[in-house]
């Protein structure tokens, strides 16, 4: 599937249930995320691009989605530490091929900034082992840029450049690392 297949989606596929706080929300299904999921944007005429990005999401090309399960995995282990006995025990085995299953995507999240030729956005989740600030990731056309707990770091926003200048990519030396990913 190219990009211009992704742009070929009906709008009436989807619920819009919110307008608060400048956010236009339309509930959808994901394929890979499931039922209960979210379009997030600053107007309703960017959702059918939000539809792209959830697209690309839920068919993430497989060298995309090994680097994304390896950086969850990094954000995972830096967490590991604060985790009782009885977590631990629940969670089970938390590596590269299990994380998906200990997060939940709720929400694709597009704004003003970004670019409509190219996919990019962030996401917003849970992850069972943060639960206070879950999970959230930045793609910009196959980038990721950031992976850590949900910060709102949209693609070309200046709080994103500024934690990428501030705190950069991983720093396995940091406690605990801000971002997660790998300078791409």
């Amino acid at each position: 599937m190219g990009l211009k297949d992704l742009f070929k989606k009906n709008t009436d596929e989807y619920q819009i249930i919110s307008t608060e706080d400048g956010l236009v929300e339309a509930k959808i299904k994901s394929l890979k995320w499931g039922e209960d999921f979210s379009l997030m944007s600053d107007v309703v005429d960017r959702l059918p691009y939000a539809q792209k990005c959830l697209d690309y999401l839920d068919n993430l090309p497989q060298d995309v989605e090994d680097r994304l399960r390896k950086y969850i995995v990094r954000y995972y282990k830096d967490f590991e530490q604060y985790l009782d006995e009885d977590e631990l025990t629940e969670m089970g085995v938390v590596d590269e091929t299990t994380v998906f299953d200990h997060i939940h995507i709720k929400s694709v999240i597009v704004d003003d900034d970004s670019r409509p030729d190219i996919v990019e956005f962030h996401v917003e989740g849970n992850c069972d082992w943060e639960p206070e600030h879950g999970l959230e990731f930045t793609i910009s056309d196959g980038k990721i840029l950031y992976v850590g707990p949900f910060d709102d770091n949209p693609p070309n926003s200046e709080r994103l450049a500024y934690a990428l200048e501030n705190f950069g990519y991983y720093d396995p030396d940091a406690d605990p690392s801000m971002n997660y990913a790998d300078k791409e």
